[in-house]
């Protein structure tokens, strides 16, 4: 499932920001230790605030967000979460790098991804407190499992600035194990998605939320 269909609209998908940014987002919500209400995620679509031309765009464009919101919960209660299909790596091969810098798709998924992370922050900051306070062995685990998580969807959502900030620190082949290195980001999202899981564990009522079935 994905958010085509409105924006094959071109007056939706101009008020919008891209697609892919979008459905970033909403799965970076869907993630999040305390599943947020619409009123915080909903607005994260909208590019151009005020353009709505009439109700029945409004709703269609509300109804569109939350059947993917409720389709991304779904996957992760099913287990079945994965970077979607547009969501890869381009390397041509010959040595010099076949990507669009920061707009490509996976880089536009990643960007929504980390503005949903970085929204949310207080919750996951209230679920860690939890989780040290009753587990504080599992803290140092857990945190070094999230900044590498963190850290691969901060590369391949800006991958100019990873490269500039490699030449500074001195790693001069950084660019060249790209494509190596993009192999490891279906299993930095599992990560991702299992920690939130487990934080959620620790916060009242929220595992059960979680991992119901949407309606």
């Amino acid at each position: 499932m994905n958010l085509l269909s409105i924006y094959q609209s071109p007056e939706i998908a101009d008020m919008l920001h891209s697609r892919y940014y979008v459905e970033g987002a909403l799965f970076g919500a869907a993630v999040t230790p305390e599943i947020p209400m619409p009123d915080v995620w909903l607005p994260w679509a909208i590019k151009h605030h005020g353009q709505m031309q009439n109700n029945q765009q409004a709703d269609t464009i509300t109804d569109a967000l939350f059947d993917y919101f409720k389709y991304c919960l779904q996957q992760m209660k099913d287990d079945a979460q994965c970077l979607p299909s547009y969501a890869v790596f381009e390397d041509d091969g010959s040595g010099s790098l076949g990507f669009s810098g920061a707009s490509s798709p996976l880089s536009q998924w990643l960007q929504g991804v980390l503005m949903a992370h970085s929204s949310m922050e207080a919750i996951w900051q209230n679920a860690w407190q939890l989780m040290q306070a009753k587990d504080p062995e599992q803290a140092p685990v857990l945190a070094k499992k999230l900044k590498h998580s963190l850290g691969m969807f901060s590369t391949f959502a800006d991958l100019a600035l990873a490269i500039e900030q490699a030449k500074k620190r001195g790693q001069a082949d950084f660019e060249r194990k790209l494509p190596l290195i993009a192999l490891s980001l279906p299993e930095a999202l599992s990560t991702y998605i299992s920690i939130s899981g487990e934080l959620a564990s620790y916060l009242p009522n929220q595992f059960e939320t979680f991992v119901q079935k949407p309606v």
